[in-house]
Formats: C-alpha cells, structure tokens, sequence
C-alpha cells in the first residue's frame, strides 16, 4: 500500500513516531551543545561540525522519521526536514540560553545543511533500498567524531572593514564637537536597523572623549548596562578621528551573544576611524569605518551579516551625529 493511502490509524503511528524522533533529535543537539560547551568553541557557533555536520546529520535523521520507506518526494519532505531541524535549533538554543544574534546568522546554514542530509538519505534509499537504515542510522554518529577532531583544525581568519557615510548640512567644525561628546541619546534618535530594531542589541545612550589628542579616550555606553572604550590613535581637528576599541569587561558579549561577543575567539572589533570630508556646497561627507577579524569556519558568509549588523549600527550612529549637527545650526 502507498503511503499516501495508508489508514487513518497509520498517519496517527507516522505522527507519534515523528515526536519520538524530534524528541530524539532534540535530545542529540542538546547533548553535542553540552559536549561542545566544554571546550574554547563552545555553543551553536562552535566550528564545522556545528556549522554543517550536526544540521546535515540531523536532517537525515529528521527525513528518515518523514519518509522511512523512502517513497516520499524529497523535494518537499527535504525542505521540512530543515523546517523542523530550525525548530530544533531554537529549542535547544533557548534552553541553553543562546543569543537572538548566534541563531539568526546560524539559521541559513543550518536549514541548507539539513535539507542537503535530507537529501543524501533520500539518495541512500535509492541506492540500497533494504540496507537503507544502516547506512542512515551510522550518520548519527558522524558530528561528534569531527567534534573530536574540532581541537586539530585551526579556523582559518580573515580581516573585513565596514563604511558607511553620511552627507551632513553643516561644516566640519560644526561636526566635530559631535565626533567627541554625545550625550543623552535616546531611543527615538538614529534610524530603524535590523541590528538594533531586531535582534535586540542596544542603542547607543553616550559616547564621551576625556583628553585630547592621540591616548584620549572615548568612553562609550550602549543601553543601561554595555560599555566599552575607543582608544584614539590619530587625531587631526575636523578632519579626521581614528581609535582602536578596547572592552574592558565581557558587558557586551553578557547582554547580546556571548559567543560572537567583540573580543572573541571568533570575532575580533579592532578599529575605527572617522573622516570628514568638505564639499562644494558647503555641506560635509562624514565617513565611519571599523575594521574587524572573522575566526571561523565561514568568515565570508559572516561578513555578510558583518555588512547587516556594523552597517546598521554605524548608520544610525551617523544618522544621530548628522541630526544634531543640523539641529545645533538651526537652533543657532
């Protein structure tokens, strides 16, 4: 009998026997969560196997449950394979209290991984049809063999730089006291970003210069309890204001993503720069740039969440200091 005709009584055995198998593949991605915790690369953003292996292997497991026969068409029950495997994912990543930021940028790979397992048992049935569930069951085992061969293969690092500019109504030297000393700034200041608006990261409430010139240092707050400094390592009057960031205590990584926290293993916020450009028609192009190390297994496709989540903070940070630059000229 096809499956498409089974009794009424079948589909409810094939839907008690896919919670057994969700359950279980909770309870796998639980386990390699805690055993991967234990180590330098711990969390969901722990390495190749947790990138690909984990999400492929468990796809499989999660197509085998939909479709054990292997009669099925792969071609949807592979894309709710990975459906249920980002279910998973934010079931095992909310018990362990993993942040919004790490499950967002790990969504993508982890549903392609999946889908990409699904497919490769559905080949599996194909091919050996009766010896189909040996071959399929050994998956299993394939993401906690790399997990311990994880130690021996470095992740490779790539430098990225983020830009984003601004057009500002004012001259430089009316820029300039903004660059040093903002104060106050509220949540209805700045633009709507997806770093800020979304994955709930905080905006930025001051940024403060004490001294002057290259060792000044701009202390700098985000929320109620983000703080971090801005070493300054070039200083040329409304020109131009260069630094190297410094995180003197974990504040950042606690309150949005302990494992891309700024100074990490994986992610590394190295420097920033100002730069003010005059134009012709009396207006100025500010320009902020951040220069940052990617440490992972997929530093190209981090980069591009890089552009997303930088951009979007240093948009608005431009957006702030182009609003109160325009406003101190009006009100004068």
């Amino acid at each position: 009998m096809s499956e498409a005709l089974r009794p009424k009584g079948a589909w409810i055995w094939v839907g008690a026997r896919l919670l057994l198998v969700f359950a279980g593949v909770i309870a796998l991605a639980g386990l390699f969560y805690a055993l991967g915790g234990t180590g330098a690369g711990a969390g969901l953003a722990g390495g190749f196997t947790a990138l690909f292996a984990l999400p492929f292997c468990l796809g499989a497991i999660i197509q085998f449950a939909i479709s054990p026969s292997g009669k099925l068409d792969a071609s949807w029950t592979a894309a709710l394979a990975g459906c249920l495997l980002l279910a998973v994912m934010v079931i095992v990543g909310v018990y362990y209290r993993e942040g919004l930021i790490c499950m967002v940028i790990l969504a993508v790979p982890w549903w392609l991984a999946a889908w990409l397992g699904a497919l490769t048992v559905s080949g599996l049935h194909v091919r050996f049809r009766q010896r189909a569930v040996l071959h399929s069951a050994g998956l299993i085992i394939l993401p906690f063999a790399l997990l311990l061969l994880g130690p021996l293969a470095a992740n490779p690092t790539h430098h990225f730089e983020v830009r984003r500019s601004v057009v500002i109504a004012a001259a430089p030297d009316q820029i300039w006291p903004h660059l040093l000393a903002l104060e106050n700034l509220s949540d209805d200041e700045g633009v709507w970003t997806i770093a800020q608006d979304v994955l709930a990261i905080p905006r930025p409430r001051s940024a403060m210069v004490v001294g002057e010139g290259v060792g000044a240092v701009r202390l700098a707050r985000w929320g109620e309890q983000i703080s971090f400094e801005e070493h300054v390592t070039d200083w040329s009057q409304n020109s131009h204001l260069a630094w190297r960031f410094v995180f003197p205590d974990d504040s950042i990584a606690r309150h949005t993503d302990a494992h891309i926290g700024p100074d990490s293993e994986y992610l590394g916020i190295e420097t920033g720069r100002y730069i003010l450009i005059p134009l012709a028609d009396g207006r100025t192009r500010l320009t902020l740039t951040t220069r940052y190390r990617a440490s992972s297994p997929a530093n190209h496709y981090s980069a591009v969440w890089g552009e997303i989540i930088l951009g979007g903070i240093q948009s608005n940070i431009l957006a702030v200091i182009a609003d109160r630059s325009e406003a101190g000229l009006s009100q004068g």
